[in-house]
């Protein structure tokens, strides 16, 4: 679904493409896999929709962050093929990707950062 992203400029557009270079966009599949990793009841379906929003994210990045494209790349593969005891806990490395997606976020837009530290004065 399309999030009618602002972009860097601040500009809201009508249409985005899945492969449009944005934080904000990636930031939001990854914590949309990360919500959904280890649901109850509902694995097979979870691992399906936890690596493809992976994947979007990485298509989000894959000019602008590639060794960050690169990684949800890799842990979506883990995750399709099952290799969740080889890789280690894939739990940890969601937690890492969403923070770095964060980290990458506040990159691009450092007013959100300010505005957060704001409401904590």
């Amino acid at each position: 679904m399309a999030c009618n992203c602002h972009g860097k400029n601040g500009v809201s557009v009508g249409r985005t493409s899945a492969f449009d270079q944005c934080t904000t966009c990636a930031r939001k599949h990854v914590k949309a896999a990360w919500s959904k990793w280890q649901e109850f009841t509902y694995e097979d379906d979870n691992r399906d929709y936890v690596s493809a929003q992976l994947r979007d994210a990485a298509d989000h990045l894959k000019f602008s962050h590639r060794e960050t494209a690169l990684r949800l790349r890799d842990l979506a593969v883990v995750i399709e093929e099952v290799r969740d005891k080889e890789f280690g806990s894939i739990a940890q490395e969601l937690e890492k990707l969403r923070n770095e997606t964060r980290e990458l976020f506040y990159k691009d837009y450092p007013e959100a950062r300010r505005r957060l530290e704001e409401l904590h004065d």
